[in-house]
């Protein structure tokens, strides 16, 4: 048979052995009661009944009067909030104490042009109830007055008030690129929890078949390479599936539940993430392939695979602590052309903007070429130890006693 059919052949008994296992669905479920605790926990305990205290500074009688009917339209009930007022001189100290924090918003101006000014911390609870309240101040006014004809227009469809943001020197792009950052950072996590969970099936996997000698049968037929790449593929679809429909729900929940806008994500940064995300597995899962063909029994498999976990952590811990600090000095150029620590180093770097095309071009062709030759390097120590049932063999005596 052609080598696509022998792989896909493997990759499907994988996708319908391990999925349809036991073992499978109690680590789905596992992964979906923990998401699911870590969604309602905070609305058992997070709430602790109290009420909420926002400032606001007025300026002039008539802020003071549409200030009074917010404060008096706040629910203060417990778990809610209420609002204090205080007046400030003109419009620039109050612009000054919403920038410096001591107050939460303020209103200033009057007639028709009122404005709300806010900052970044800001509730958006407040600035929606103080915009409700200057216009319904201003309803009242225009029905007392009986001059409606005109200023009905402007005041219903909100054209009287605006929010005005008083921290002009807030950088969109720099908020945006800390936005990408944290995001790299949950890439880096997620990546990690991938190659641990799924590179722990795939070693088991391997070890339970050289052990019950379910291998030798399929090595009748099959090349070891193909019997490895399916494997892999397989439980990497596995796996992927898994934490995307876990990474799905939480997304839909989050925004419907905890009604929490989440922030936009760049395509391009998405799609860096993505590849190397795929590429970072591939790499491990071969070396945890390779590692369970050359211990003896599934019991010994984790310490066999101790080292390989070792580089793991390294990996991750070089990217989330040391490049996401420094992602311009020469050490990170250098760890981004690197398979093993690649796929740990340019995500972040690529959010700052501090790889060049060329360092990912280059750290691609060589993550490709890496991850080529590592799965014919496995595969033949896979040939060569997946024989071997007494005793653990080195890498290299299995490497050198392969007969395929």
């Amino acid at each position: 048979m052609t080598t696509y059919r022998a792989i896909g052949l493997v990759m499907w008994r994988e996708l319908l052995e391990r999925g349809l296992s036991k073992s499978y669905a109690l680590s789905w479920l596992f992964l979906a009661i923990l998401v699911g605790a870590g969604i309602a926990i905070p609305g058992f305990f997070g709430d602790d009944g109290s009420v909420r205290t926002y400032r606001v500074a007025t300026v002039g009688a008539e802020n003071v009067g549409q200030g009074e009917l917010a404060r008096s339209r706040a629910p203060g009930e417990p778990g809610s909030y209420r609002i204090d007022l205080t007046k400030s001189a003109d419009s620039d100290a109050a612009a000054a104490a919403v920038a410096a924090g001591s107050v939460d918003a303020a209103l200033v101006g009057g007639g028709s042009n009122v404005e709300v000014l806010v900052s970044r911390d800001t509730p958006s609870e407040l600035e929606s109830a103080l915009r409700q309240a200057v216009l319904s101040y201003q309803v009242q006014r225009m029905v007392a007055s009986g001059d409606v004809s005109e200023r009905a227009v402007p005041i219903i469809s909100g054209e009287t008030v605006r929010a005005v943001n008083v921290e002009p020197e807030y950088d969109a792009d720099a908020a945006a690129e800390d936005r990408q950052f944290v995001i790299s950072q949950v890439a880096l996590v997620l990546l990690f929890m991938a190659v641990m969970t799924t590179g722990s099936w795939v070693l088991l996997g391997v070890t339970e078949e050289k052990t019950n000698r379910v291998s030798e049968v399929l090595l009748a037929s099959l090349r070891p390479w193909q019997l490895l790449a399916g494997k892999i593929i397989g439980v990497g679809l596995l796996g992927l599936l898994q934490f995307g429909s876990i990474a799905a729900s939480l997304i839909v929940a989050v925004r419907l539940v905890l009604d929490i806008t989440l922030p936009e994500v760049d395509a391009g940064f998405l799609a860096i993430a993505l590849v190397w995300f795929v590429l970072g597995y591939l790499v491990y899962a071969t070396g945890y392939a390779a590692v369970g063909a050359i211990a003896h029994r599934p019991e010994d498999a984790q310490n066999a695979a101790f080292p390989l976990m070792i580089v793991t952590v390294a990996g991750y811990m070089i990217g989330i602590l040391y490049v996401s600090g420094n992602p311009d000095t020469v050490w990170s150029t250098v760890l981004t052309l690197v398979p093993v620590t690649a796929p740990f180093v340019l995500p972040v770097r690529a959010v700052s903007d501090s790889v060049a095309l060329w360092e990912q071009l280059a750290a691609f062709v060589l993550m490709i070429g890496f991850i080529v030759l590592l799965i014919r390097v496995a595969g033949r120590v896979y040939a060569g130890g997946v024989f071997n049932y007494r005793t653990r063999i080195k890498a290299r005596q299995a490497y050198r006693s392969a007969e395929f």
